[in-house]
């Protein structure tokens, strides 16, 4: 990412393309915690699983009282569709019938908001199951199947809160806030590409744009010399 960052700041033109970019940022992960808009708020239950299973390999935490990031409460709905349909079932045999059926469809749905580049963005996520049952049919040798075999809900609902927490890290690794940590490499790159993003200039932090004290301290931690900025694409 530095090295991207360095040779367009030497040659003012992009030397990796946006899909290298966008894998690089994907990978910083630098520390981030997220919160409520009002302090002292304690974490929906699911959305606190999730962190305590996700949280130390996305590098993400909860923090009531001064986050990095504001989220709004995420909630978590869940629904069961059904449709006819035709099946392939085996019979008492060893073959295979087609018979009638019914599809169950199992969807846990996770959705929230959350603050990214300065607007806020609802993200959602979600986690289905599927399965057939029919009923018997003696002349084709056909068992019935009365029940569908899928994950329980709550199970359907642990996964969908895990996959609205990986689709957050997706989406603060295309948006770091300017709130970032900078007492490391990864939060000053992170810090780098938000104020480029914010600013709507490629260049900005790399020309010195953000808070000096900020700015300084990423100069000496990358070892740039004092006035380069943050070499970030």
């Amino acid at each position: 990412m530095l090295w991207c960052g360095r040779a367009r700041a030497a040659s003012g033109a992009s030397t990796c393309d946006a899909a290298t970019v966008a894998s690089l940022a994907g990978q910083l992960r630098p520390r981030l915690t997220i919160g409520p808009p009002e302090s002292g708020m304690s974490a929906e239950p699911s959305l606190a699983a999730a962190l305590a299973e996700l949280g130390p390999a996305y590098n993400l935490g909860w923090d009531a009282d001064d986050p990095d990031v504001i989220v709004g409460r995420m909630l978590i709905t869940f629904d069961h569709a059904t449709n006819s349909t035709v099946a392939q079932v085996p019979d008492a045999k060893g073959g295979k019938q087609r018979v009638p059926a019914v599809q169950h469809r199992f969807i846990a749905r996770a959705q929230g908001e959350v603050e990214l580049a300065g607007k806020t963005r609802v993200l959602r996520a979600a986690e289905e199951a599927r399965d057939v049952t029919w009923t018997a049919a003696p002349r084709m040798s056909v068992a019935a199947k009365f029940d569908p075999q899928v994950p329980a809900e709550a199970e359907l609902r642990r996964r969908a809160a895990l996959a609205w927490v990986k689709a957050l890290a997706k989406a603060l690794a295309a948006a770091p806030p300017e709130a970032v940590d900078v007492s490391d490499a990864r939060g000053c790159v992170a810090y780098g590409l938000s104020l480029n993003l914010l600013s709507g200039d490629p260049l900005a932090a790399a020309n010195g744009l953000g808070d000096p004290a900020k700015v300084g301290a990423c100069e000496k931690l990358l070892d740039e010399p004092a006035g380069a900025g943050i070499p970030v694409p």
